[in-house]
């Protein structure tokens, strides 16, 4: 990955043109520090007043600013201000007096600095009228900014500070592990990337080998800026949000043509600006950016770097290698595969998310598995699904909905090949379309028998409902945890409560002849609480489609009611 990263920030580089000083600098401004208090000098280096400027957002770098430590000075006399007596006296008196022996100039102006301590972090209080308003605290010399100023020359002093602290070790004669060439000399650095590898490894996907940290990569000075360009473009340009988790897309082209990796660019910084000026769905924004990827040729992948930022460090989530626009158009083409299905629009990731949302884990090994192929664990996938299912059944809720956001996913799995499956062969019944809609997983009389009792459960429950306006025979599912007896002993109990009402028609009948025959033709299920109770569930979610089925046999009696039924 790193290696893509260099290749795009040496071709972002060659596009426009920067300085050594211009790739190392930093944006102060992160969102919210739209105010600038400068400490002015005079052109004999004494200290003058301090004013109030708007920050210059379209020429930022003339603060010549990069962050250092939390504590201590950055690389600049320029910082961003939290409280100004910590700021004053931390970032910007500490770095004159760290600086003041280099030359007369410096040892002059940290003299002023002290002289005049009191009287600045007075004024600067002042001037940060809030506690929430950003300000940038920077220093001007005879109204020159620090990127300005020649004598003394911040920018040089910057870039030895920088790779003196950059270099954690270094080597003389040494290969380059980015270029592969011998320089004259390399270093290891964690300030790439701030990634917990050793002692707090996140979830990594795709081969990415934890025991070689940052910190042991050997690199050259000219790669170590091509890389430092490429994530500060891809943090600029290339980040974007997943259902609430930030990630970035990095191109890796593999036929290196400059008009590959242009069109990329271009698309995805459109990308950016479509979603970051338009107060839509966020849904409908994650599915579009990639969308857009799905209709390159192989001639370049993707990495999706899924990243969290604690603190001073930084956390892999999930780092999915190699992705092919033809994967992508693959997925793409199965999602409308079960929109066909299921007669929705837009089934999207979304409907993931309302499952696996509080399980992060699981979540990214099933993003992974999407989009670089696999197995996915079916029992876990249920266990989860039931889970959600069971706690709004519980709750009073419908459950409708959120059986067939299952199913879809369930299907969606399939169609990629991410479920093992073994399709037994069982002998075609009028049911059979419905059958193919829930999917590959329904291969058993059991399974298909404990659906369709599913089904006529809900048709008892919408006509107690229909006549009562309650449904007592809820407490019959024992809160969706039935296991094989229990599902054998409902059969009877729907069967009589139906005649109880006088509803047990020849539709009704036959179906109930369904069931009993695919229950008796397996003397053990073999499934687990959570598989017994999934097909069930599926059943009456598609109770309607059931009796459509028999409905065209004019001999059945639909529903008076919607099948949304209160427990």
């Amino acid at each position: 990955m790193i290696e893509a990263v260099r290749n795009l920030g040496e071709f972002v580089l060659q596009q426009e043109n920067k300085s050594e000083i211009d790739i190392l600098l930093e944006n102060p401004n992160s969102g919210n520090y739209n105010k600038v208090i400068v400490l002015n000098f005079n052109k004999d280096f004494t200290f003058s007043n301090i004013t109030t400027e708007d920050f210059k957002k379209d020429n930022w770098r003339v603060y010549l600013y990069r962050r250092k430590s939390s504590n201590g000075p950055d690389f600049t006399p320029t910082a961003r201000v939290t409280e100004p007596k910590k700021t004053i006296e931390n970032k910007i008196i500490k770095w004159f007096e760290e600086h003041r022996n280099e030359n007369q100039i410096l040892k002059k102006m940290y003299e002023e600095l002290i002289k005049n301590k009191n009287d600045i972090l007075n004024e600067v209080e002042k001037r940060k009228s809030s506690k929430d308003e950003g300000i940038v605290l920077t220093v001007k010399i005879d109204g020159k900014y620090l990127y300005e100023i020649d004598n003394p020359n911040f920018k040089e002093i910057f870039i030895k500070d920088f790779y003196k602290r950059l270099k954690d070790t270094k080597s003389k004669n040494a290969c380059c592990s980015l270029c592969g060439e011998v320089k004259d000399e390399v270093f290891t650095t964690s300030e790439i990337y701030k990634f917990y590898t050793l002692d707090k490894p996140g979830y990594i996907a795709g081969g990415f080998n934890k025991s070689n940290a940052w910190k042991n990569f050997p690199v050259c000075e000219s790669c170590y800026l091509k890389v430092d360009y490429g994530r500060k473009y891809i943090e600029e340009h290339l980040e974007f949000n997943f259902y609430g988790k930030t990630y970035y897309i990095i191109p890796n082209v593999i036929l290196n043509t400059k008009e590959v990796m242009n069109e990329y660019l271009d698309i995805l910084s459109e990308a950016k600006k479509r979603v970051s000026l338009k107060d839509k769905n966020p849904t409908e924004d994650e599915n579009y950016i990639i969308n857009l990827l799905k209709d390159h040729k192989d001639g370049l992948c993707f990495y999706f770097l899924f990243l969290k930022k604690e603190n001073s460090a930084e956390r892999i989530l999930l780092l999915i290698e190699d992705v092919l626009p033809s994967r992508i158009s693959k997925i793409f083409k199965v999602k409308k595969e079960v929109e066909k299905i299921f007669n929705i629009e837009n089934y999207n990731f979304g409907f993931l998310t309302q499952f696996l949302g509080n399980y992060d884990k699981i979540f990214f090994e099933v993003i992974d598995k999407i989009f670089r192929g696999g197995k996915l664990d079916f029992q876990t996938l249920l266990q989860i699904f039931t889970k959600k299912i069971r706690d709004e059944f519980l709750s009073g809720n419908s459950i409708t909905n959120t059986v067939i956001y299952a199913l879809m996913n369930v299907r969606f799995f399939e169609e990629l090949g991410l479920l093992e499956s073994k399709e037994g062969k069982m002998e075609k019944t009028k049911f059979d379309e419905i059958y193919e809609k829930v999917g590959k997983s329904l291969n058993t009389p059991a399974k298909r028998g404990i659906f369709l009792l599913g089904a006529l459960t809900q048709m008892l429950l919408d006509i107690q409902w229909s006549e009562r306006k309650t449904t007592p025979f809820f407490k019959n599912l024992k809160g969706l945890k039935m296991n094989e007896e229990d599902i054998k002993g409902l059969l009877p109990k729907v069967v009589n409560k139906l005649m109880e009402y006088e509803r047990y028609d020849k539709g009704k009948q036959e179906l109930a002849q369904e069931i009993s025959k695919n229950l008796l033709s397996q003397e053990k299920f073999g499934l687990s609480i959570n598989e017994i109770n999934f097909y069930f569930v599926s059943g009456m979610a598609l109770s309607e489609e059931v009796a459509n089925i028999i409905k065209k046999e004019k001999n059945f009696e639909i529903k008076e009611e919607s099948s949304d039924v209160e427990p």
